[in-house]
């Protein structure tokens, strides 16, 4: 079994765990780009 990090979901196999943190690792990094354009548009 294993277990998300992020959302503490559980998973039978590592593809499967794999497959969802990609899900997480893509909202995590869209809200740092939004992040940096709000610091961008703010100067």
């Amino acid at each position: 079994m294993h277990q998300c990090y992020y959302c503490e979901q559980i998973f039978d196999s590592k593809e499967d765990l794999f497959q969802h943190v990609e899900i997480h690792s893509d909202i995590e990094r869209n809200k740092e780009i939004a992040d940096r354009q709000k610091k961008l548009n703010k100067k």
